[in-house]
């Protein structure tokens, strides 16, 4: 139920980076004028930016690019990073008005039709590398401090105006949590003052605020659009079980044994709301491994590239062997170094180590 002293006035995704496999050898992009407009944008005009419409979007055009993408473009919706001859070649923050004003499915949509609109195509799935989750509560007395907080992390911090807590964060890099004063915040510095039409009110607005990035997504069975719906309430009730929580004093000397605050309650009792399978243990328990799979084949591309080029130079080819042509090899590069009896020992000793958490 309901908490009486305060409500949930907004939840959601209020900012989300994703990376894109787009061909950018099939698209409509001239590389060519793009170039010369970003040139053109920073030097003869010395603006922020151009204007520039491409295939169903209008963008503005930065004049310099974020590393190691050449181009950036945004709008109100996305701020989208292109690179012709990159992998990922494109990086896409869903920007926060874009999400609250359209949603993520009207908003993906979008982008979905926009790479359509260039000609381009998807040439594997897209990975989720960073989502801030928003719940936005009014909160007439903020009735708590720092050491109300019970929290895993090894490093938190706290900001303060005119002698008052206006922003608690534990965590820094792969899990960050803050909880703060909103309407400051924008008054402040963001600029978002069309949160205040979406509250319908101005003040006393406290946000929990979740920002994940790749890894810690990874774990949590988070890579694709498709894993972030289906598994997003799951590793929202574990970070906000588990991670941190805000309690109510109550004279026990162990604070892990206070009562939750009503906020903290509450909060959980929104994310119960969202789609979540129930299974964050098996969850927790079984994407390491995927990612340490995923780390290794990682690992494993790279060393096959080398061996490629090796061969090109130990055969004097006329071209870069293809993936093919060095798996066929690599049965005679590595016999070798194999022993049937070595291999089941270190592979069972590996094994081990696994199922320890080593």
């Amino acid at each position: 139920m309901p908490h009486p002293d305060f409500q949930l006035l907004l939840r959601g995704l209020d900012s989300l980076f994703v990376s894109y496999y787009l061909d950018t050898l099939v698209s409509e992009i001239d590389w060519d004028e793009l170039a010369y407009l970003k040139e053109k944008t920073g030097r003869d005009r010395g603006e922020k930016f151009g204007e520039l419409t491409l295939g169903s979007e209008s963008f503005a055009l930065k004049p310099f690019g974020k590393h190691p993408y050449t181009y950036v473009l945004g709008n109100k919706a996305f701020e989208i990073r292109l690179g012709e001859r990159l992998s990922p070649s494109c990086h896409v923050q869903f920007r926060s008005e874009g999400l609250w004003m359209e949603g993520l499915d009207r908003l993906t949509s979008r982008f979905d039709t926009w790479v359509a609109s260039i000609g381009s195509r998807f040439l594997k799935p897209e990975v989720v590398s960073r989502a801030d989750w928003a719940f936005d509560y009014h909160l007439p007395v903020w009735d708590f401090a720092r050491d109300d907080f019970v929290s895993r992390s090894r490093k938190d911090a706290t900001w303060r105006e005119n002698q008052k807590d206006q922003t608690h964060q534990f965590g820094k890099g792969e899990v960050v949590l803050r909880v703060y004063d909103k309407v400051a915040e924008i008054e402040a510095q963001s600029a978002k003052a069309w949160f205040f039409e979406l509250w319908g009110r101005k003040d006393h607005v406290c946000r929990v605020e979740f920002q994940i990035r790749g890894e810690r997504l990874k774990e949590g069975g988070i890579r694709t659009m498709a894993d972030l719906r289906e598994f997003q309430g799951d590793i929202l009730r574990e970070l906000a079980t588990n991670h941190t929580s805000l309690r109510k004093p109550n004279g026990d000397s162990n604070r892990s044994r206070w009562p939750l605050h009503p906020l903290w309650s509450q909060l959980t009792d929104d994310i119960g709301t969202l789609p979540q399978t129930g299974l964050v243990k098996c969850i927790d328990q079984m994407a390491p491994v995927e990612w340490r799979l995923d780390r290794s084949g990682k690992m494993v591309h790279g060393y096959l590239k080398n061996i490629a080029a090796l061969l090109y130079c130990r055969d004097g080819g006329t071209g870069a062997p293809d993936l093919d042509d060095v798996l066929a090899e690599l049965p005679h590069v590595i016999a070798q170094h194999h022993s049937p009896v070595a291999w089941s020992d270190d592979v069972t000793q590996r094994i081990k180590e696994i199922e320890l958490g080593q």
